[in-house]
């Protein structure tokens, strides 16, 4: 495997992902997160549901990538995470409002199905669901279609119809979901993707079974809790105006919350 070193974009991105995690947490007093499936995008996966893990809860991850298990044993979390390998993610070998919350970042688009997703995602959960998604209504997204047809890249970033936020809330309220929160974060100032790395990442990891040997920086950063001043303010901003439709069109990422309805 070749090494690849997430990019200052990409960290600053898992540091307002914990944020968020701390919130949600702290709001809905969470307990039990199951993250599925877990697996990366464009990045090291199994890692994105660490925010809950720090803020004190227990984790399972559904199909992960095995060896980014070590970045929770660095954190010293190991006994807050369970992993289940090879698990159907419209099957799953869960009980009926086993968790507290049923979440995925980015990767259920990927999946073929993904309003029968959404309806097991809702039938193992208690109460809540979370769907944090890539953002279509930004500058970067035009760019990034444009980088796969000049260089003949298969595009694999899953159905780009649900990448736009009105076409996810539909799809909770479809399933019967409540959405009670929606937002963007991990609002930066520059699009996404910039370019060059992702032709370098397509060009290098091109077939599905190819990917890179990860380091993730943000582990160090929470193991001295030592963030660089640029991306602690500019959490805080990012935080504050996450609510809303306010930051979209300079957004990498959206989010949709859902709750089921009291039977």
């Amino acid at each position: 495997m070749k090494n690849e070193v997430e990019v200052f974009g990409l960290t600053y991105d898992r540091f307002v992902l914990l944020q968020l995690h701390k919130a949600l947490v702290r709001d809905l007093k969470l307990r039990h997160v199951v993250e599925m499936p877990s697996h990366g995008a464009k990045a090291a996966g199994s890692l994105y549901s660490l925010g809950f893990g720090l803020a004190g809860c227990y984790v399972t991850l559904v199909n992960p990538e095995m060896e980014m298990m070590a970045g929770w044993k660095a954190l010293g979390m190991e006994d807050r995470v369970e992993p289940v390998i090879g698990a159907d993610v419209y099957q799953s070998p869960f009980g009926d409002d086993q968790y507290d919350l049923s979440w995925n970042f980015v990767t259920w688009t990927e999946l073929e199905d993904p309003p029968r997703f959404l309806s097991e995602m809702m039938r193992i959960s208690k109460k809540y669901v979370l769907l944090v998604t890539c953002n279509n209504f930004q500058p970067g997204y035009p760019w990034h279609r444009l980088i796969h047809k000049i260089y003949g890249f298969p595009w694999n970033h899953g159905q780009v119809k649900y990448n736009h936020i009105t076409k996810a809330k539909n799809m909770f309220k479809a399933a019967g979901l409540e959405v009670i929160e929606y937002g963007a974060i991990d609002t930066p100032g520059w699009p996404d993707p910039s370019g060059p790395r992702d032709i370098r990442l397509h060009k290098k990891f091109g077939a599905p079974t190819e990917k890179p040997d990860w380091e993730v920086p943000i582990i160090q950063y929470i193991k001295t809790r030592r963030y660089p001043r640029w991306m602690r303010a500019l959490g805080r901003w990012d935080m504050a105006f996450r609510k809303g439709i306010f930051k979209l069109p300079l957004s990498h990422l959206f989010y949709v919350l859902g709750k089921k309805f009291t039977k």
